[in-house]
C-alpha cells in the first residue's frame, strides 16, 4: 500500500517531489557525464594507440605477429566479458529501450564495468563501431544506479534511466538538446513534462563536464556556404538517394546480424575471426578502421577524389556491417554519420562543379546528408537535424536538412522497412530465449499521449479495452490534472497516466501502445 501511495504522489505537480527529482537529475548528470566522458576519453586513446602502432608495424614481421596475437587475446577477453554480462553486448540502445519497456532488468554495475572495458578493447581492435550507442547505455545504467541509491519508485527509476540516456548522447557529441530530443523521439515515445525538465537539467550538467574535458569547439568545423534558393530542387534528388541508401543500410545490417547469429561456431572463435579480419583491414585499408573519426577528419582537410570517396563509402559500409553483426560492444551512430557524410561528399563532388558553384559548398551537402542518413536509418528526423546543428555550431542548414531528412525518412518507411533500432530491439527480445523472471511487486506509473489517429477519441474510459491489469489514475488535459470517472471521454492530445504492477508492465505497455497506435 505504501508503494502505491508513493507512486500516486507522482501524478501531481508536487514541488517537493520535483525538487528531489531535480537533485537526482543533477547527480545523474554528474555521474553519467563522468562515466561517458571517461569512456569517450579512453576510446580516443585506444584509437590513437592503434594508429600509432600501425605506423611502426609495416615491414616488421615480429610486430605483425605480436599485433595479431594481441587481437586474438582481445577477442577472447571480449567474449568473456559478454558472457559475464550478456546485456553489455552490441549497441546498448536496444537494451535501454527494452529496460524502459519492462522487458529487461539489467545489473547496472556489471553493465557499466563490462561495457566500458569491452568497448575499449573493441576500439583497440579497430572494429568499425561507434561510441554513442554504448554511451547511451552507460548513461542509462548510471541513471539507474542513482535511482537505486535513492530507493525511489519504479517510475522514477525509469525516468532516471531515460535521463541518463540523454546524458549519453550529450557527452558523446557535446549536444544536450539532441540528447534530450533523442530520448523522447526514439526511446520513450511519450511526453512527460517532469521528465523533460529533469533531462534538460541533467544534460546541461553533463555538457558542462564534457566541455571542461574536451573543450568547447564543435565536433564539425566545416565552412558554411548557402545553396542558391532557385537550386533547392536538387535537395529532393539528394533526399531520394539517401532514402534508398538508408533502406539498403538497414536491410544489410539486420540480415548480416542474422547470418552471423546462425553460424554454428563458438562465440570466442567468432570474435577471433572478426578481430583477425579487422587486423588485416587495419594493415591494408587503415582509413576505414575504428568508428569513423579518421574518415571525418579526412574530409576536414580536403575532399578526396570521387573514385576514392566511393571506394571508402562502400568499404566502410561493408566493414561496419561486418563489425556490428559480430555482437561486439559498440554502436552504429558514428558509422551512420560517417556514411552520410561520404554520401554528401560524393553528391557534392558531382553537383558543385556541374553547376559551377563555389567548391566549399560540398561541405554543406556533407552536413545535410549526415542528418538525412540519420533520419533514413534511425527514423528520428528531429534528433538528426538538431544533432547536426549542434555538431556544426550552425543553424543555417536547418531548412535544407529538414527537406532532405523528411524525404529520406519517407522512402524506407514506404518500402516497409523498420527503423534500425526498432529492428534491433525486436531481435533482442526474440533472442533472449528465457523465461520471464518474476520481480518484487512494485507499481509503475506510465504516461501515453492520445494521437490524432487514435480509434478511441471521444470514447468513454469504460468503453476502451484497456488491459485488465492497468488502472487509469489520471488524465492531463491542457496542463490540468483530472481524476477521471468511467464515463470520462478521452480526447486527442490527452496524457493518460496508467498504473500497473512491475510484473505486468511490459505487457500492459505493449498493449496500450498498440491501442493508441504508438
Amino acid at each position: 500500500m505504501k508503494s502505491l501511495e508513493k507512486t500516486l504522489k507522482n501524478i501531481t505537480e508536487n514541488p517537493k517531489n520535483i525538487f528531489q527529482l531535480t537533485i537526482q537529475g543533477i547527480l545523474v548528470g554528474i555521474f553519467a557525464g563522468i562515466m561517458v566522458c571517461l569512456y569517450r576519453f579512453l576510446l580516443l586513446g585506444s584509437e590513437n594507440i592503434l594508429r600509432d602502432y600501425l605506423t611502426i608495424i609495416h615491414g616488421n614481421i615480429l610486430y605483425i605477429i605480436l599485433f595479431f596475437t594481441i587481437l586474438i587475446i582481445l577477442a577472447i577477453l571480449i567474449d568473456y566479458l559478454i558472457k559475464w554480462e550478456k546485456d553489455s553486448a552490441g549497441s546498448g540502445i536496444p537494451q535501454i529501450y527494452a529496460e524502459v519497456k519492462g522487458h529487461l532488468e539489467a545489473n547496472w554495475i556489471k553493465v557499466l564495468i563490462s561495457k566500458i572495458i569491452s568497448g575499449i578493447l573493441t576500439a583497440l581492435g579497430g572494429l568499425s563501431l561507434g561510441p554513442e550507442g554504448p554511451s547511451v547505455q552507460i548513461g542509462g545504467m548510471a541513471g539507474k544506479g542513482i535511482a537505486k541509491l535513492f530507493k525511489g519508485s519504479k517510475t522514477d527509476e525509469l525516468r532516471l534511466i531515460l535521463v541518463g540516456s540523454a546524458v549519453g548522447i550529450t557527452a558523446a557529441f557535446n549536444a544536450p538538446l539532441a540528447g534530450v530530443i533523442f530520448v523522447f523521439e526514439e526511446i520513450n515515445h511519450g511526453f512527460d513534462k517532469t521528465l523533460i525538465f529533469i533531462a534538460l537539467v541533467s544534460a546541461i550538467v553533463a555538457d558542462f563536464i564534457s566541455k571542461l574535458i574536451f573543450g568547447q569547439a564543435t565536433i564539425l568545423s566545416f565552412p558554411v556556404l548557402d545553396i542558391p534558393l532557385p537550386s533547392y530542387w536538387i535537395l529532393i534528388i539528394l533526399g531520394v538517394i539517401i532514402g534508398f541508401s538508408g533502406y539498403i543500410y538497414n536491410v544489410g545490417m539486420i540480415k548480416s546480424s542474422q547470418v552471423m547469429a546462425d553460424l554454428k561456431i563458438p562465440s570466442w572463435f567468432k570474435f577471433t575471426i572478426v578481430f583477425i579480419i579487422s587486423g588485416v583491414i587495419a594493415l591494408t585499408i587503415p582509413e576505414i578502421s575504428d568508428g569513423g573519426h579518421f574518415m571525418l577528419d579526412m574530409l576536414k582537410f580536403t575532399i578526396p577524389s570521387l573514385g576514392f570517396l566511393i571506394l571508402l563509402l562502400v568499404l566502410k559500409y561493408l566493414f561496419s556491417m561486418f563489425s556490428f553483426s559480430s555482437g561486439a560492444p559498440g554502436g552504429i551512430f558514428l558509422p551512420i554519420l560517417v556514411l552520410g557524410a561520404f554520401i554528401g561528399a560524393i553528391f557534392g563532388s558531382i553537383v558543385v562543379p556541374t553547376f559551377g558553384w563555389e567548391y566549399n559548398l560540398i561541405y554543406r551537402f556533407i552536413i545535410i546528408s549526415m542528418a538525412g542518413f540519420f533520419a533514413a536509418t534511425v527514423r528520428s528526423p528531429i534528433t538528426g537535424v538538431v544533432l547536426l546543428a549542434e555538431m556544426s555550431g550552425s543553424t543555417e542548414s536547418l531548412v535544407a536538412m529538414i527537406i532532405v531528412s523528411l524525404i529520406a525518412y519517407m522512402i524506407p518507411t514506404l518500402l516497409g522497412n523498420n527503423p534500425i533500432y526498432e529492428s534491433l530491439y525486436d531481435r533482442l527480445l526474440l533472442n533472449k530465449n528465457k523465461e520471464y523472471v518474476k520481480k518484487p511487486s512494485k507499481h509503475v506509473l506510465s504516461e501515453y499521449i492520445v494521437p490524432l489517429d487514435c480509434d478511441y477519441i471521444n470514447f468513454k474510459i469504460k468503453d476502451i479495452p484497456f488491459p485488465k491489469n492497468a488502472i487509469v489514475v489520471s488524465v492531463i488535459r491542457n496542463g490540468k490534472y483530472i481524476i477521471p470517472t468511467e464515463d470520462f471521454n478521452i480526447q486527442y492530445s490527452d496524457q493518460v497516466n496508467i498504473l500497473t504492477d512491475t510484473n505486468d508492465y511490459p505487457y500492459v505497455r505493449d498493449e496500450i501502445e498498440e491501442l493508441f497506435g504508438g
